[in-house]
């Protein structure tokens, strides 16, 4: 609470000092001078940061799928690369994401976990880090996205770990990608994934989510659900403002996309969401039609980052 400054004139004669009282009585030759401090011009607050909308297609069908949707407003690409002796596996794909303006969101998957953990790709992390910084733009990079259960968790932390160590940069966003089916109800497994140490150091978290059931049969688990249990459990683990992201999801319905893009658009801790636009895997299934329609929707929402360009 704004308080007056009270500026005596006759501090000798009264005796009164700041520390004495808040109101001091007047000075035997009149009142005291009474000087309050500038009330502050309201500011507006700044701006909520836009969300970055993108989309996940197999390479060879990127463009067909990007001409579908429009590309204007898709501001990110989901990658897919394994780790390699130079650190340029899909450089091609990442250096169109970049071309495109994109946001390059690209996982690694290693040969072997166990050689990672024990320091023998160090170099190929090493030139994996010069290679991304050199693109000269901010990259998402993650280490075997949903790992769940190709590998354990003691094996995931040690990963991330080693991965982080080398390969953090200011340009490079380094954070998880993680199953987000279980936090629907295993999330003792999904925290085995996690250590306190990776998340004070990762700068964004994310978690696919898909809805449950099938195209036939849909269930009524929606994929935007993965929004509110991640950033629920962050603010648990005292985290409450960390960086989230969906890098996968999809559902079977209009609705199902139309809720998952208003989730993603109008939560504050969401850096990036990114449907999955394929019919590979147990869930992808293209968008056409009515769900087509939902995600131009989304991308096209003013809260949505889009190029000045379009």
């Amino acid at each position: 609470m704004k308080r007056a400054l009270i500026v005596l004139t006759a501090l000798a004669a009264t005796g009164c000092t700041a520390q004495a009282a808040d109101v001091c009585p007047p000075d035997p030759t009149g009142t005291p001078t009474v000087s309050e401090s500038p009330t502050p011009t309201p500011t507006e607050p700044p701006a909520p940061a836009k969300k970055i909308i993108g989309m996940s297609s197999p390479a060879s069908l990127w463009a067909q799928r990007l001409s579908e949707v429009g590309a204007c407003g898709v501001e990110a690409r989901r990658i897919f690369a394994d780790l390699t002796s130079t650190g340029r596996d899909q450089s091609t794909l990442i250096g169109q994401a970049v071309a495109q303006g994109m946001l390059p969101v690209i996982s690694w998957k290693v040969p072997n976990v166990n050689t990672l953990i024990a320091g023998g790709y160090d170099t190929w992390l090493t030139n994996l880090r010069t290679y991304l910084m050199s693109l000269g733009v901010p990259v998402a990079a993650t280490f075997w996205h949903e790992p769940y259960p190709d590998i354990t968790g003691a094996q995931f932390v040690a990963g991330s770990q080693r991965f982080f160590d080398r390969v953090n940069a200011p340009s490079i966003a380094v954070g998880p990608i993680m199953n987000g089916f279980l936090l629907d109800r295993r999330v003792p497994d999904f925290a085995a994934y996690t250590s306190p140490t990776l998340l004070n150091e990762w700068e964004w978290f994310g978690a696919d989510s898909y809805q449950s059931g099938s195209e036939t049969n849909p269930g009524d688990l929606m994929p935007a659900r993965a929004v509110p249990l991640l950033t629920d459990w962050l603010a648990d683990q005292g985290h409450a403002d960390m960086q989230v992201a969906i890098p996968e999801y999809n559902g079977y319905s209009a609705t199902a996309l139309t809720t998952a893009g208003e989730t993603l658009l109008s939560t504050p801790q969401v850096w990036f969401g990114m449907v999955f636009n394929s019919n590979t895997g147990g869930k992808g299934i293209t968008l056409t039609g009515p769900r087509l329609a939902a995600f131009k929707a989304t991308k096209a929402d003013p809260r949505a980052l889009h190029d000045p360009a379009c």
